[in-house]
């Protein structure tokens, strides 16, 4: 009975001590899990020319071309202000076609030879939708400050690049991944999910090639699929002193 006392004992002092080291081992591989993925983080900002000089673009404008599935081009002129004002006008051989967006308001306007001019306006999910497939942003360099939540979902290799893989949530869309170069350690891919409800989407992005602009690194070449639509959009040149006022991005 003595030794059966002497037992039980043990185990009552015994069973926090070992709860205590699995806490303590738990809050150890989060304070590591973070540090790394703070470490990654930082890494890939350095390589885009780092947090201040990224975050110091408040509006650029950039012109170049957009070649469809089809093999039809468009020249197209971007301007983009923070936050949330954009516009890309394309030129085509038959139509004109415009898209902006002024805060939670966007609009979509085609002027064409024959059918003249059409006008939609857009709201929620299909404006950021229609965004996001004209627009490549990277959340990457102020998510803090955006309250979204940051994890680390592993490693891939995609074709011979191997890569780390990072994913935001809580954008007011969804979520995104940014598949990160091992060697570069800039993002050559991205995915953009939308999720409403049971809805939901993908915007594929592939970013072939980057350029060195006032200190930082932009996007030259991109590629962007949704469902079947796909394009490939080359940037000629960026202008990032280029200032505008809010009206033009209204209808």
């Amino acid at each position: 009975m003595k030794n059966i006392f002497i037992s039980i004992l043990l185990l009552f002092f015994i069973s926090p001590f070992v709860f205590t080291q699995d806490r303590n081992r738990y809050l150890l591989d989060i304070y590591e899990y973070d540090k790394e993925l703070n470490e990654l983080v930082e890494r890939v900002v350095a390589a885009l020319g780092g947090r201040e000089n990224n975050l110091g673009i408040k509006s650029f404008q950039t012109t170049g071309e957009i070649t469809y599935q089809t093999g039809e081009k468009a020249d197209f002129d971007l301007f983009y202000m923070k936050k949330d004002w954009f516009r890309i006008d394309q030129k085509t051989e038959e139509e004109y076609i415009l898209f902006g967006r002024h805060g939670r308001k966007g609009w979509i306007k085609r002027i064409g030879k024959e059918e003249g001019e059409k006008i939609q306006n857009l709201k929620g999910r299909k404006l950021n939708e229609e965004e996001q497939f004209n627009l490549y942003e990277n959340n990457l360099f102020d998510y803090e400050d955006k309250r979204l939540d940051i994890y680390y979902e592993g490693e891939i290799k995609v074709g011979e690049v191997e890569a780390y893989i990072i994913r935001l949530s809580g954008l007011r869309y969804g979520e995104e991944m940014y598949y990160i170069s091992k060697e570069t350690y800039r993002p050559f891919m991205k995915q953009v999910y939308f999720l409403d409800g049971k809805y939901q989407s993908v915007i594929n992005y592939t970013i072939d090639e980057y350029t060195e602009v006032d200190g930082v690194w932009l996007p030259r070449k991109i590629g962007m699929k949704k469902g079947t639509q796909t394009k490939m959009i080359e940037f000629f040149n960026y202008d990032l002193a280029a200032t505008f006022e809010k009206d033009f991005f209204t209808n």
